[in-house]
């Protein structure tokens, strides 16, 4: 009933979920979005069982503190809409889950599943995973490289062109100028180069993870919904200056 929420609205409406209010919350975990949440996974290779599991474990987060951790729903801040935000997290518990399947069958013997006697799994056990809120950088992560990625393999004069065109705005007519082209010769170039950058991209992200299925249109409205997609991590740069 109504129209859209606006992102105002939902900061409100998450604000009210979080001090108890219960038609809030009810509002907020409708059985048409669970059901929208389940159908995102599965069309980006979960099975239907993993999907519910998952989508049922990210409501659990949304609402209730786990090991002192603030409920999941507190890190929503009306940037991007709040579907958008919870894709994201099931998109991202999707991944660690995936990577955690994969990493217990590539270990030998008794490795390859979690110690239950010890409480511990194999995969926390991993250099630089302490300390790291499970799967929330990982769909960034993964998407920011994938993009370099697929840049790096470009030839430097057909970036150049994209970098012109599509970032800084200067016509097709001024740059076919500048290169002594015919204009559709450089929408040619454009058009190739965009299509390189396609398909790097999507290359790398199945290399990286080859049970996710990303289509382009998936990518790009990842990261139209990740206000975090061009915050680089500065963590591991020379300091000493």
């Amino acid at each position: 009933m109504g129209g859209p929420q606006t992102k105002d609205e939902e900061v409100r409406r998450v604000e009210a979920a979080l001090s108890g209010d219960e038609e809030a919350a009810c509002a907020i975990r409708k059985p048409e979005t669970t059901k929208k949440l389940e159908q995102i996974l599965v069309g980006r290779g979960a099975t239907p069982t993993e999907a519910v599991d998952i989508v049922a474990d990210v409501w659990s987060d949304c609402f209730d503190s786990h090991g002192g951790r603030r409920p999941l729903l507190a890190q929503y801040h009306g940037k991007g809409n709040l579907e958008a935000f919870l894709s994201r997290v099931a998109l991202n518990r999707l991944i660690d889950f995936k990577r955690r399947q994969r990493f217990r069958g590539q270990l030998p013997g008794k490795y390859g599943r979690a110690d239950v006697r010890g409480g511990g799994d194999p995969f926390d056990q991993l250099p630089g995973e302490s300390g790291v809120t499970p799967g929330e950088d990982r769909l960034i992560d993964l998407l920011r490289q994938a993009l370099l990625t697929s840049f790096s393999h470009c030839d430097p004069e057909e970036l150049l062109i994209l970098k012109l065109v599509g970032f800084a705005g200067v016509g097709q007519e001024r740059v076919a100028r500048i290169w002594g082209w015919s204009q559709s010769k450089v929408s040619r170039n454009l058009s190739a180069t965009i299509e390189s950058v396609r398909a790097e991209t999507l290359r790398h992200v199945r290399r990286a993870d080859p049970w996710l299925e990303l289509e382009w249109d998936d990518f790009i409205n990842l990261c139209k919904n990740s206000s975090d997609f061009f915050e680089m991590d500065t963590t591991d740069r020379d300091s000493s200056a």
